[in-house]
């Protein structure tokens, strides 16, 4: 039978006796078996571990329980084996995640949706990891006995192989972010973060708009973020010296958006992009730069008509707002926009006159009187109808954004990934669209605590002083907080006391 459905090119390479080859999801898995009495009086197979998996044309590839297989079975505990584990960061984070791994697995096969998970896990919960480390992380991480079923190989040519399919073999991963879109509240930000590059020889690296802050090449890494929920869509590497607004026009073509609002900053701003923006039934809000006609014809003679009270969490302000109906350079029909925040412009006029009592330069009287009317307004063009307090509040959401990028770039550390192959960092985007969907799922849990003096890095260090330590046939919970416990309780995590091995 097992020669039935085994290749011969599989099952040449089976390691000997009492092994047996499983195909489960495309791959060649191998396990131990040993005879056992049956019920009946009848002899059959127990099968026990894997001890390794079977790749066409390269031969067996054995895993960590091989020795079980050399030594008859009996686990002879190696001096130098680790018996001490990282465990409460990475169970948390699973506890908290499982829908984003239960996605990866609808989209790529097991292995690799294990693998993509447990990489961008490593990635959020130690911060920016490089690629030739992450190995080690895993191994002394609890995520390898939890998944010690699939064998991963997390060391640099396994990861970089990942990276390299994920960036080369793209329907999967369009798919997912599509499933991500159709899930979204369909109001979304977009915007670019610049990550420098040292090498010479990276696909995409170019001195761009941050060379003076970087010191060094870049390259752009534009998301899309749900201004709704907080969580990240999509993910996708551009050249270092492309503009925003060029990368609309690839976005659209890739993931095909309908029906969406969105919430983009003046960098996008663009006839072309506006009439993409606006098309399938789309419909944006974008503040108007300063050196376009359509700014100036609406700051010119405004009269706030209208007044409304905004409130984000505690804090409250009072704006005022103009609309007008202005024809574009292509004879098409917009709304625009004069808002102006009354708290916002008499703080900002007190700064700038604070500035000039300590003789600062660059501010002057005659630049206070030429300023103070515009200190606190946003011009805001839309093809919508969510009127001027929708038009408002949506475009407030889009700070969002900004916070998550202040994560990438100041907490996760997301700043330089020693790569230069375009495939890999394609890749890399996306598993930072993983990581990044593993931190908001842990900012929302922390949130329903409804407890502002706890932020997600002490919930992380509350969960990393758990330790597993190996006793016997089991692992058990070791370096405990009752306090801490009860507080992840709160979250929905309750740790395991005991392992089975």
């Amino acid at each position: 039978m097992e020669g039935i459905r085994i290749p011969e090119g599989i099952r040449k390479y089976r390691p000997g006796p009492c092994t047996e080859i499983k195909p489960i999801s495309g791959h060649y898995y191998v396990y131990m078996y040993s005879a056992c009495r049956l019920s009946n009086g009848s002899w059959g197979r127990k099968i026990g571990k894997s001890i390794g998996k079977i790749i066409s044309g390269e031969g067996f590839i054995p895993n960590r329980n091989y020795h079980l297989y050399k030594n008859g079975g009996v686990d002879n505990l190696n001096e130098d084996e680790i018996t001490v584990l990282e465990y409460g960061q990475y169970a948390l984070v699973k506890t908290l995640a499982q829908d984003i791994l239960l996605l990866l697995q609808m989209h790529f096969t097991a292995d690799r949706a294990i693998q993509i998970f447990s990489y961008a896990t490593i990635l959020y919960v130690n911060d920016f990891v490089h690629l030739d480390q992450i190995q080690a992380y895993y191994e002394q991480s609890w995520l390898s006995i939890e998944f010690s079923n699939f064998s991963l190989r997390m060391g640099k040519t396994a990861l970089g192989g990942l990276l390299d399919e994920l960036g080369r073999r793209t329907t999967r991963i369009v798919n997912y972010q599509k499933s991500m879109i159709l899930s979204s509240s369909s109001k979304m930000a977009i915007d670019g973060h610049a990550i420098g590059s040292c090498s010479e020889e990276n696909d995409l690296a170019e001195t761009g708009s941050k060379f003076h802050n970087l010191k060094e090449n870049q390259v752009n890494l534009l998301m899309g973020y749900d201004i709704v929920t907080g969580m990240p869509l999509f993910a996708r590497m551009f050249r270092g010296t492309c503009n925003d607004k060029s990368t609309i026009d690839d976005l659209n073509s890739l993931l095909e958006f309908h029906g969406i609002l969105f919430v983009v900053d003046r960098g996008f701003y663009s006839d072309d992009n506006l009439a993409l923006l606006a098309s399938n039934g789309n419909v944006y809000i974008i503040p108007v730069p300063a050196n376009t006609g359509i700014f100036r014809e609406a700051m010119n003679d405004v009269k706030y008509a209208g007044s409304f009270y905004y409130r984000s969490g505690s804090k409250h302000s009072r704006i005022e707002y103009q609309e007008k109906h202005l024809v574009d350079s292509n004879g098409m029909e917009t709304t625009v926009f004069v808002f102006r925040d009354i708290d916002e412009n008499e703080k900002t006029r007190f700064n700038y006159l604070h500035c000039m009592e300590l003789g600062k330069s660059g501010y002057t009287q005659d630049g206070f009187e030429s300023s103070k009317e515009y200190f606190g307004v946003y011009v805001l063009r839309t093809n919508g109808d969510q009127g001027p307090e929708g038009t408002f509040g949506n475009y407030k959401k889009r700070w969002g954004i900004e916070t998550f990028y202040q994560y990438v770039a100041n907490v996760g550390d997301y700043n330089n990934f020693m790569l230069q192959d375009y495939y890999k960092e394609q890749g890399m985007a996306f598993v930072l669209l993983v990581a990044g969907q593993i931190h908001q799922k842990v900012v929302n849990a922390v949130r329903e605590l409804k407890c502002s003096t706890i932020s997600t890095r002490d919930v992380l260090l509350m969960a990393r002083r758990m330790k597993i330590e190996k006793r016997g046939q089991f692992w058990l919970l070791k370096n405990t907080r009752r306090k801490d416990i009860d507080l992840l309780k709160k979250m929905k995590f309750t740790p395991s006391t005991s392992i089975k091995a």
